[in-house]
């Protein structure tokens, strides 16, 4: 038997990791003109898993939406360190800004008004994310949130996590997608600047 390979070193990359902001971290990352009303919101906003597990903090192996290894950059790197683990595809975790509840969870927006609100709660947590990934340069590579409600806002965020170095955007799930049949002929410009941009489609936690 060749066991000339046995004892070479290897990289472990792991392709589902999750992460988010502290909550009222994201207030820097919205327009100052959404400022009050997220502050009044986040004083209000009550995370349903928050009491998941209350000894969770920095706790290898222990995945609380609560934990602050979703934003504590150097804790996060020593913990993935001791497990072997050199770089990760960071997918969302934490409750954007404006969402009732967490993102597997909330149902979809209803209203235009309700949607400008979330998508600038996902647009928040994308620029929260850019800078997260680039604490560690080349080692977390970002995963950006999408909504298809508005066609030109999710183009345009495409491009600008393409020119950020996400690694892929990812469609909301299905409760999102309030039954919206991706085929729609309305939706190809999502397909187009993808394909054009060679970036990935993912979707995850499809419920």
């Amino acid at each position: 038997m060749d066991t000339s390979q046995s004892d070479r070193p290897y990289v472990i990359i792991s392709s589902d990791c999750h992460a988010g902001a502290d909550l009222r971290d994201y207030r820097p990352y919205l327009e100052q003109r959404w400022h009050d009303e997220f502050d009044a919101w986040s004083a209000s906003y009550v995370a349903a898993w928050t009491d998941l597990d209350p000894d969770s903090e920095y706790k290898a192996g222990v995945s609380s939406f609560a934990s602050p290894l979703n934003w504590d950059s150097s804790k996060r790197l020593e913990v993935l360190e001791g497990d072997g683990i050199a770089a990760e595809v960071v997918f969302p975790n934490t409750t954007p800004p404006f969402f009732p509840d967490g993102l597997l969870s909330a149902p979809g927006p209803r209203t235009r008004e309700e949607y400008e609100r979330r998508w600038a709660g996902l647009q928040a947590h994308n620029r929260w994310l850019k800078d997260f990934c680039d604490d560690v340069p080349g080692r977390r590579f970002g995963v950006a949130q999408l909504f298809i409600d508005d066609v030109d806002d999710a183009v345009a965020e495409i491009r600008w996590a393409k020119e950020n170095g996400f690694a892929q955007v990812l469609l909301p799930g299905d409760h999102h997608l309030k039954l919206h049949n991706l085929y729609y002929r309305e939706l190809d410009p999502i397909w187009a600047v993808c394909e054009e941009l060679e970036m990935p489609i993912g979707r995850h936690g499809s419920i």
